[in-house]
């Protein structure tokens, strides 16, 4: 019988899954150079895996993708490569069967897509529209689009790529139930967010199902997770702590994160980030209780850190966390099912012939096979465009870092680029509840850090490398090495390269040479940028996939190759 032919989805989760476990040596293998062409073969107990490659910064190895075999000892087609694949990196049956489904839902939804969704040309679309565009997923993570839980109805109705839109479901919670930070009262709060209207409508439905809102608050819910998760959970619990209200209100849509959602109705109004009980890539997407009520002093500390830095005040903005609400903390099956954060729109923060674009969108190929920056390259040249666009959105991330002592986790979803006609003018930074980390005694201005001991009790006690606080400042830098480095630009110098002809040693040149020109301006801060120790030939990097299969390793992380060095000459 002829083995079925794989489709392109699933050629892709097998690339991604190979480069994984190369780069972070979960199988043994060898790079053999033969000419102008380098080889890897992939050893397994029971296969042996050859293909093309090219090495990339950081130490990433690129599998060309037509190249790869899979084949037994006898040199035999595997007819299952995934499950033989996965079977030799863990002996835990729960993990290996876990890890196999989430590849074969990636391999589901992405044949969908394929199957079912015409990719536009995205080189001139608005921002919001370009969550839904940008298709691809994670570049690295083989569970790129694994969204555990959705069946394809689900992928159709509440992914972004189908661009759906629903509006939210409402449920009145007993308010001993809810913790919130809010702006302003939650009546003024929620009127403002929903609309005077929609909020009537709310108190309507909740005063015939005989509540009030003197004991009830009014709390927005993914209609998914009131379907999947919530609603099983509501006959544990009261008869009355949870009542449903209905849908209501404004229109939203998923964005490339899947649970954070933007305003259809009204893009300038706030994006709204719930909680949605299923995997996707790396992690369960809920929302940690403890830093719903924690984001709006994140935000007003980064705020207020920018502000006080006239560098910083020209070159980045971020996207606020104002409020946040969360619920039933209390209840072990519904800790981080609820919850709400509301987060400025990047709509509201463009001004004039600015356009925004999500910063993934940098490494993009269009339907014509070329990059989707390309029309940019060519009004401005390469050289040219490159070292702005390094100057506009790592050396302010940098010195955010250097200056202040705080170090955000900026990968490519967290980034968003301002332009004009393709010109790199600034960065937005965004998502700090669940990204931001500080050494104690790296902060330069100590004394507006928030009161974490008065946020939640969690805090109260808790050691370091726990939540936001580190141990040590070489752990700031790999934060922002990894995700603005290792797996974000390095997407973007690769493409640079194999479709440009830029090179990417040059690429990381004109990054070095802008960190370094940035501090001859700053003298004073000269001596904080060494004690990152971002000079080292070897840094550590997190194993993100490692960290997925349960290996047994005390830290999910592995030393790579620091490209910011390059001819003996550091950073």
């Amino acid at each position: 019988m002829p083995q079925q032919v794989a489709s392109n989805t699933e050629k892709r989760v097998i690339k991604q899954l190979l480069e994984a476990i190369v780069f972070e040596k979960l199988l043994p293998f060898e790079m053999l150079e033969e000419g102008f062409k380098t080889h890897i073969i992939i050893f397994g107990n029971n296969f042996r895996i050859h293909s093309e490659a090219t090495r990339s910064s950081f130490g990433r190895i690129r599998l060309h993708e037509s190249t790869i075999k899979i084949t037994d000892q006898q040199g035999h087609q595997i007819p299952e490569p995934i499950r033989e694949i996965v079977s030799q990196l863990s002996n835990d049956h729960k993990i290996q069967d876990s890890l196999i489904e989430e590849l074969h839902q990636t391999i589901l939804l992405g044949d969908w897509n394929e199957q079912n969704l015409e990719q536009p040309c995205r080189r001139d679309l608005s921002y919001e529209e370009m969550e839904s565009a940008i298709m691809e997923g994670h570049p690295y993570h083989p569970c790129f689009k694994a969204r555990t839980g959705f069946n394809t109805y689900d992928h159709e109705m509440y992914g972004p790529e189908a661009r759906q839109s629903f509006q939210l479901f409402w449920v009145a919670i007993k308010r001993e139930y809810v913790n919130a930070s809010l702006p302003n009262s939650e009546e003024a709060f929620l009127q403002n967010e929903v609309g005077e209207r929609t909020y009537s409508l709310l108190l309507d439905r909740l005063n015939m199902a005989g509540g009030t809102i003197k004991n009830y608050s009014l709390f927005p819910v993914h209609p998914w997770q009131w379907e999947n998760k919530i609603l099983q959970e509501v006959k544990f619990l009261g008869p009355d702590d949870i009542i449903p209200l209905g849908s209501a209100g404004d229109f939203y849509r998923a964005t490339q994160s899947v649970r954070t959602l933007w305003n259809e109705t009204h893009p300038e109004k706030a994006h709204i980030k719930l909680p949605i009980n299923m995997v996707n890539t790396s992690s369960l997407r809920l929302i940690e209780p403890h830093s719903v009520c924690t984001a709006p002093a994140l935000s007003n500390w980064v705020a207020n850190l920018i502000e006080s830095d006239d560098y910083l005040t020209e070159s980045l903005t971020i996207l606020a966390e104002y409020a946040g609400m969360v619920a039933m903390e209390e209840f072990p099956n519904l800790s981080g099912h609820l919850a709400a954060i509301w987060r400025i729109s990047p709509t509201s923060s463009v001004m004039g012939l600015e356009s925004a674009v999500p910063m993934n969108a940098m490494s993009l190929l269009e339907k014509d096979g070329k990059p989707f920056i390309l029309p940019w390259l060519e009004r401005y040249g390469m050289k040219k465009w490159v070292e702005q666009f390094v100057k506009v959105t790592v050396v302010p991330v940098w010195h955010l870092l250097v200056s202040e002592g705080v170090a955000l986790e900026a990968h490519a979803q967290n980034m968003i680029l301002v332009h004009e006609n393709g010109w790199p003018k600034r960065v937005i930074l965004r998502d700090f509840h669940e990204s931001l980390e500080y050494v104690n005694e790296f902060l330069k201005q100590p004394e507006l850090t928030p009161n974490f001991s008065e946020l939640h009790p969690c805090y109260l006690h808790a050691p370091n490398d726990e939540y936001y606080w580190m141990s040590s400042v070489e752990g700031l830098r790999e934060l922002i090495m990894d995700t603005l480095f290792v797996f974000h630009l390095s997407e973007l110098s690769f493409l640079l390269s194999h479709h440009m002809d830029f090179a990417e040693e040059d690429f990381w040149k004109e990054v070095r040479d802008a960190i370094q020109t940035h501090f001859l301006h700053h003298p004073r801060l000269q001596e904080r940028n060494k004690q990152l120790g971002a000079d080292k030939e070897e840094i550590f990097t997190e194993s993100l996939f490692t960290r997925k299969v349960g290996m047994d390793k005390r830290e999910y992380r592995h030393p790579v190759y620091n490209s910011l060095i390059n001819e003996g000459k550091l950073l």
